[in-house]
């Protein structure tokens, strides 16, 4: 979630199972946005399909007013099939993202860096697909890179997109499938974000990835399964984070 100096409200990805057992959106999600005051959202914007990135989609819209819903080029199908049945999700209008746009809500600057629009391996939705989206404001910058795979950052490399931000959303939860070392390198973050479930049965993060980003980032590293909600705040000059994590019986 990014809200701007003026209390304008986006989602970048919402989470999700991986086999969309668990309605984020209306458990988590929403009592999330809530709490920090926030009762309708510009737009949510995704990575991509699958569903521990888009499932909280139709939990969100069935219980709070969202602009429009911007998806990558897998098809308004897969994602419907993501977000699930319902009233809301029927209605709701969504646009494809395109590569080079850009967009600036209050200040806050938002850069669509890479939308690939096919996928070489023949599948028509998964992490082939991720968007690579860099937000923006003052000083500190923030890239999030869904599941973003090494075949792909190597093009960006290739291609010398303008990588450098400040915060690194790790790809793919830390896999080894992501994060290459020209990838980091270009990226050079101050901190790395790893987004990852709880005794997750991937084995996310791999070991040789939080090795790598030590070693060619130098970065903090954080990790939710470790320290929970990640919250970044700006003033476009200075930069602090703050992190908070709720224990239940299961941990």
């Amino acid at each position: 979630m990014v809200v701007t100096p003026h209390g304008h409200a986006f989602m970048i990805d919402t989470g999700g199972t991986s086999q969309g057992t668990y309605d984020i959106g209306t458990k988590v999600d929403v009592p999330y946005l809530l709490h920090y005051g926030v009762r309708k959202l510009d737009f949510i914007m995704l990575t991509h399909a699958h569903e521990d990135h888009a499932g909280g989609v139709g939990g969100i819209l069935q219980k709070i007013p969202v602009g429009t819903v911007l998806i990558g080029h897998e098809g308004v199908a897969n994602y419907r099939r993501t977000f699930g049945e319902s009233p809301a999700v029927r209605r709701e209008s969504m646009t494809v993202l395109q590569e080079g746009t850009e967009m600036t809500l209050d200040g806050v600057r938002i850069q669509i860096l890479y939308a690939p629009a096919e996928n070489k391996t023949g599948s028509n939705t998964g992490n082939e697909f991720s968007n690579l989206i860099r937000v923006s404001y003052g000083q500190h910058s923030f890239l999030f890179t869904g599941d973003l795979s090494k075949e792909h950052e190597a093009i960006l490399v290739q291609r010398g997109t303008p990588l450098a931000s400040t915060v690194l959303k790790v790809g793919h939860h830390g896999s080894d499938t992501s994060s290459s070392e020209a990838f980091l390198r270009a990226v050079k973050p101050k901190w790395s974000v790893i987004s990852v479930g709880y005794g997750n049965s991937f084995g996310h993060p791999r070991e040789e990835i939080i090795s790598r980003l030590h070693r060619c980032t130098g970065s903090e590293i954080l990790r939710t399964d470790e320290q929970g909600a990640v919250v970044f705040a700006t003033d476009g000059e200075k930069l602090r984070v703050n992190t908070q994590i709720v224990y239940d019986d299961k941990r």
